[in-house]
């Protein structure tokens, strides 16, 4: 099926209620806004009572269908206060075929971005068509100075122009409504895809961008002083890689978001076609030597496998099985072999330390090897690395592949700041027909600590060498570089810092051009690498990128090396693209675990697999013991509000619209049914909007108890278990039955398996919240916030309420702005030191008919003011009859709440973290165990006035006391070091 991934669908859209209606005579026109369109909805379901809404959701399959990218709409929407009760619509009627004989003539509306391909049978746009159309579409209609046709198969359908199209399709008017207009913020949803291949030359010099976010490419005029962007061009959700096709004016686009590949006019700046591949395609390499014509590997990210495309017929002639989440592929046309690596690719221990025996190098797939002419698997290059990021065919002979990883160090004990978890380097693989080593690394390249390594070379991310030969350029993506090295000895010869996350290169007009992509820009570096300084760096911005300002900076932060206290390693190198690097590791409070996914985390708390900590908030602070302490409380909110924002694409395992197939709906009522009565008994625990109740139960690893996890978008978190034990879905849930004890059969085991598999399927569900659940000490004039998973329908205000803990309302608004609500308080600002709670009523619903299945709660509490800031690192002093010395570093939120942990305990103190607040000059500490000679003694709290001496707005000082039950100890308070920013 071909799904669609939108970076942001917009306001417009929730005045284009799509419809269906009887003849001409009929219809009304929904593209109005506020009351007009309410008026039009209401005229049509007066005339049409039994007909259905039908048309683009939110980028989100986790819903009934995908909307695209639309503007924010006119003001006045977002001015309206959402107070009304929405109009209940009617059902949805039995499918159909429109070609059948008897069809009734309806019409039907749909809304997409200019830059999206319709494809006829099985879209999420036209969930509505749920049987493969028994007759062709005629393309009836089009706006003035559109060329577009059908497809050659009348299949398919892109629209090159905005404005109103038509497609007759049997007894049915299929009405399309194409909007140039861009992406918003308020509607964006972060399906978190990044780039794997971004930059392409075109042969009169010019650069092609993508910018994922944008839905867009961009052409950029390259010279040797300077670079101008050229128009945008839509080309579909989340555009990741790129590829000339030499001899034509075609450019290829991997279509992320929309599973699908793109033919791009470069002469006309359009696109021109798009056909669907697979789930997630990522990296393209093209054959133009293949004996039945020009062909493109594609290799596609969410299914392991690589697609072949004929380019002539423009259809998918292959498929084939590779590595765990593929992203990089070379060809090499004279040995005529592809390579494909694995982006998370084998490990010799992926359980850690309780790996007893590593994986043996037969089972290593890092890389697959491909015969292309007879489409087949010849074998896999073992042992390469943990993540691989790109490759390069280095000249010959002798034939060399050169790969640019990571290792992921996990079977060291207790993972932290300083300790190395991942090497960043190259390795060089034998291609030559006959060598003994031929298929084996024959050479490691560790760039962090090779002796001319002028520091760590964190994520090693695209290749290429310059035409002289003379130089090898490696961009370091979560180094924030390009890495110059000698080609021969990999000897380091420059660095250069270009901005965040920079990937793709391409050497031309005497510069190496790169995309720092999470700074919107492009970046040339002079060659060679002596003549690059700062000023000499030719830099532009391109995109239009609709990501909230919040979410890109945590973003920023979570790609970045610098945030670790060696400048080695990212919170990425672990939570690869915000899902998991299908290890165990031993770090932070919970001992061996697997790495956890953060799609879908906002709202699933409390956190770690032991579920011992409240927040995300709380989470943050533990990110300070592993990558290090120098963090603020701001820094880490912004690092949360990213976190939050990372949502499951949707669903590829659904039928279009995310509704279920017949064997996950006969699992769902496995999984609601009573063991007693037959059924799995699944809701007990996975129950509510995000499929957990967010409880810490005993597990079957005894002596653990674990948090209930969400399973939204579980078929893409492998693999499962605390410690990795389970391989697949099918065992994971096999398990799961066991442990409530019900008596499935193996068939019945299947259903249950197929309804997890495509969860969330089409319900609304909340993806983030300010402030969090659970929050303490909140900043009283925090915004009050909720993002949702597809756009909201209007006059919904009356269905969310902000109270006080008495239950009485709070003065203000709601306001419903695509994906979010936002309450507007009108009477100033929260009252301090105050309990809150938000109430969202089931059955909110979005534009398309995606319903809340169960009410939502959000407890939080406002805090006193603080006097000043007391982020960074601290040394206690404690003396009385138990005295140590111990250091402490805090993060702080603007609402005064403090989340600490103990650097070193001095031998005292046995906690790993320390919860407090300051209020005013006031450090109140709450309650912790220290060592004494009677054993361990619990600490009541600790109470310390702290001083700013030098009114800087940073206590310096302070000095108070430990209260406990038996004794009352003292402690002074100093501040280590300025931790400002």
């Amino acid at each position: 099926m071909v799904i669609s991934r939108l970076a942001a669908p917009s306001l417009a859209a929730l005045a284009c209620l799509t419809m269906l209606a009887c003849g001409s005579s009929t219809r009304e026109s929904l593209d109005g806004a506020g009351d007009a369109a309410g008026d039009a909805v209401a005229d049509t379901l007066d005339a049409v009572s039994d007909i259905p809404e039908v048309g683009p959701d939110s980028p989100d399959a986790d819903a009934t269908t995908d909307l695209a990218p639309l503007p924010d709409a006119a003001s006045d929407l977002d001015a309206a206060p959402d107070t009304a009760s929405p109009p209940e619509l009617p059902p949805t009627p039995p499918p159909d075929d429109p070609c059948a004989a008897g069809a009734p003539a309806l019409e039907r509306r749909v809304r997409v971005p200019l830059g999206e391909t319709l494809f006829f049978d099985h879209d999420d746009y036209l969930h509505f068509w749920t049987t493969e159309l028994s007759c062709d579409p005629v393309l009836a209609a089009h706006p003035d100075g559109a060329s577009a046709a059908l497809s050659p198969d009348s299949r398919r359908l892109t629209p090159d122009r905005a404005g109103e199209w038509r497609v007759q399709v049997g007894a049915e008017t299929l009405v399309i409504t194409v909007d140039a207009a861009p992406p918003g913020a308020d509607s964006f949803l972060n399906f978190n895809y990044t780039p794997v291949a971004p930059l392409a030359l075109d042969p009169d010099g010019t650069l092609w961008v993508a910018n994922p976010p944008s839905n867009a490419i961009q052409r950029v005029t390259v010279g040797p002083d300077a670079a101008t962007p050229g128009a945008l061009v839509p080309t579909g959700s989340w555009p990741t890689a790129l590829a000339v096709w030499p001899g034509t004016d075609l450019l290829l686009v991997s279509q992320t978001g929309r599973d699908s590949l793109g033919f791009v006019d470069r002469a006309a700046g359009t696109l021109v076609d798009a056909i669907p591949v697979g789930n997630e395609p990522a990296g393209i390499a093209l054959d133009l030597d293949a004996p039945g014509g020009p062909v493109a590997w594609v290799v596609l990210g969410g299914e392991d496998a690589v697609a072949r495309v004929d380019l002539t017929t423009r259809t998918v002639t292959a498929r084939l099985p590779v590595g765990r989440e593929p992203r990089a592929a070379v060809l090499d046309a004279k040995a005529r072999r592809l390579y494909v690596a694995s982006l998370i690719s084998s490990n010799a221990h992926p359980s850690g330390l309780l790996q007893k025996t590593p994986v043996p190098e037969a089972d290593q797939r890092d890389i697959a090897v491909i015969d292309v002419d007879a489409a087949v698997v010849t074998g896999h290059i073992p042992a390469v690395g943990t993540i691989l990021r790109g490759l390069l065919l280095m000249p010959g002979p002798p034939a060399r592949l050169l790969v640019a990883l990571s290792e992921s160090r996990n079977d060291k004990p207790s993972i932290a700041a300083g300790s190395r978890p991942h090497e960043h380097a190259l390795a060089l693989v034998d291609l030559e027909p006959g060598s003994p080593t031929e298929g084996r690394v024959i050479e490691r390249i560790d760039l962090d600590t090779q002796p001319s390594s002028t520091g760590p070379a964190a994520s090693p991310f695209s290749m290429a060498l310059t035409a002289d030969g003379q130089h090898l350029v490696v961009s370091l993506s979560a180094g924030r570089a390009l890495l110059f090295l000698d080609p021969v000895t990999f000897a380091e010869t420059g660095r250069v810092a270009v901005g965040a996350d920079p990937r793709g290169l391409v050497l031309t007009e005497g510069r190496a051009w790169t995309t720092p992509w999470l700074d919107d820009a492009v970046v040339g570096v002079p060659l060679p690498p002596a003549e690059a300084t700062p000023a000499s760096l030719v830099s532009v911005q391109i995109g239009r990128d609709p990501t909230p300002d919040d979410v890109r900076a945590g973003q920023r932060m979570f790609n970045d090396a610098a945030f670790s206290a060696n400048g080695d390693f990212s919170c990425n190198n672990c939570h690869i693209d915000g899902l998991t690097d299908g290890l165990v590791w031993n770090i932070l409070l919970d001992g061996d675990v697997n790495t956890l996914a953060f799609r879908n985390v906002g709202g699933t708390g409390p956190f770690l697999w032991g579920g011992i900590l409240p927040t995300l908030f709380d989470f943050s602070r533990e990110v300070l013991r592993l990558v290090g302490a120098d963090a603020t409380g701001v820094e880490m909110e912004l690092l949360t509000t990213y976190m939050q924002s990372v949502t499951a694409p949707p669903n590829p395992f659904t039928l279009p619209g995310g509704r279920l197939t017949e064997a996950a709906t006969r699992g769902r009522a496995l999984f609601e049914g009573d063991v007693d009565a037959g059924g799995a008994g699944c809701t007990a625990c996975h129950s509510g909007p995000l499929f957990t109740n967010r409880e810490r139960v005993p597990g079957k690893t005894e002596g653990f108890n674990t948090d209930v996890p969400s399973l939204l978008g579980a078929y893409d978190t492998g693999p499962w278990g605390r410690h990795g034990q389970w391989p697949t879905l099918e065992a994971m849930v096999e398990f799961a039955a066991g442990f409530t004890e019900s008596t499935l059969t193996p068939a019945e085991l299947a259903d249950l398996t197929e309804y997890v598999r495509q969860l969330p399927a089409d319900l609304l569900y909340l993806t983030s919240a300010r402030p969090l659940d659970g929050a303490r000490s909140v900043w009283n004039q925090s915004p009050i916030e909720l993002v949702f998973s597809a756009v909201l329908e209007e006059g919904q205000g009356s269905r969310l309420h902000l109270l006080s803990e008495a239950g009485e309302p709070v003065p203000g608004v709601w306001e419903i702005s695509g994906r979010r609500a936002r309450f507007v308080s009108t009477a100033g600002e929260l009252p301090l030191s105050t309990a809150f709670v938000i109430t969202v009523d089931a059955g909110l619903r979005a534009i398309l008919g995606e319903r809340l299945s169960s009410p939502i709660e959000i407890r939080f509490a406002t805090g006193a003011l603080p006097a000043f800031e007391v982020v960074g690192r601290w040394r206690w002093n404690i003396t009385g009859a138990v005295s140590g010395v111990m250091d402490v570093a805090f993060i702080q939120a603007k609402g005064g709440r403090l989340s600490g942990v103990v650097l070193d305990g001095g031998g005292l103190v046995d906690a790993d973290h320390l919860e407090g607040v300051l209020v005013g000059d006031t450090m109140i500490i709450e309650p912790f165990l220290v060592s004494s000679p009677f054993g361990e003694v619990l600490v009541n709290d600790v109470v310390a006035q702290l001083v700013d001496a030098d009114e800087d707005g940073r206590a310096e000082s302070g000095s108070g006391k430990v209260n406990t039950a038996l004794v009352k100890l003292n402690v002074t308070m100093t501040a280590l070091e300025d931790q400002s920013r």
